[in-house]
């Protein structure tokens, strides 16, 4: 039987030294860690904080696309509807920001179960802006499991220099409560292509019980008057369907105030 003075056959009888700092030591230690932490949270407040608020102060609807048949039903239909361009002011390097808004609708009881669909935004001129996470500023996102419990925000924050400020909050408060009106719906985002931002949809198995809306939309930073397309390619084993609609601003909105 092992002494239980001894550990690992070496003897320990002479009395162990306390290596452990003092206790005054841990305190200074505990107080400093505290305080890296607390500096820490307040710099992420802060640089949370600095986003300037900006209005849509230009805006324009886009007219619904013509409804198109769907392949194989017997007499569903597809179209593009609820679209919109709406625009913030020029920031004094001479770009604004304006968003393009629409709602892909199929009627319920078509034939789409399987079915692929790529919808698209081409806006010439323009580039998608970036959240200030990093991330394209198109909605919904990329989802591997089921579209319908995606959150809908409310704000979008861009990268975008205004008020002093680089990042710039845009409201977004007027989409449906879902990015899909039926469930286990997966969406990837292609790869980008300049001016051009799209949505991959997949969809279950089945006939909707009910009229399928995909609401879609991306926040563009551009120099040149809002010019944009919105377009839907629907393809099931019947058949492909597109529709698409067209919308514009005339010209550039006023300089913000700053």
């Amino acid at each position: 039987m092992t002494d239980s003075n001894t550990v690992a056959g070496v003897d320990s009888g002479t009395p162990r030294q306390d290596t452990r700092p003092p206790r005054g030591a841990l305190i200074v230690i505990a107080v400093g860690l505290v305080a890296c932490v607390v500096a820490a949270l307040a710099t992420v407040g802060k640089g949370e904080g600095e986003a300037a608020q900006l209005e849509w102060v230009a805006m324009s609807p886009m007219p619904d696309s013509r409804p198109v048949a769907v392949p194989g039903g017997q007499g569903q239909q597809m179209q593009l509807t609820d679209g919109g361009i709406r625009a913030t002011g020029v920031n004094v390097s001479g770009y604004e920001l304006f968003r393009v808004f629409t709602t892909l609708r199929i009627d319920a009881g078509a034939p789409i179960g399987r079915a692929r669909i790529l919808c698209s935004i081409k806006a010439p001129g323009a580039e998608v802006g970036q959240t200030s996470g990093g991330l394209r500023a198109s909605y919904p996102r990329s989802s591997e499991e089921n579209l319908y419990a995606q959150e809908v925000p409310e704000v979008s924050p861009i990268e975008f220099s205004s008020h002093g400020a680089e990042i710039a909050a845009v409201e977004i408060n007027d989409l449906p409560e879902h990015f899909a009106t039926i469930r286990k719906i997966k969406l990837s985002w292609p790869s980008y292509k300049k001016g051009i931002e799209r949505w991959e949809y997949f969809l279950p198995p089945g006939k909707p019980a009910k009229e399928l809306a995909l609401p879609f939309l991306a926040v563009w930073k551009t120099t040149v008057p809002p010019n944009a397309e919105a377009s839907c390619a629907l393809t099931t084993g019947a058949g492909k369907a597109t529709v698409s609609q067209r919308g514009s601003l005339p010209q550039l909105s006023p300089t913000i105030a700053e």
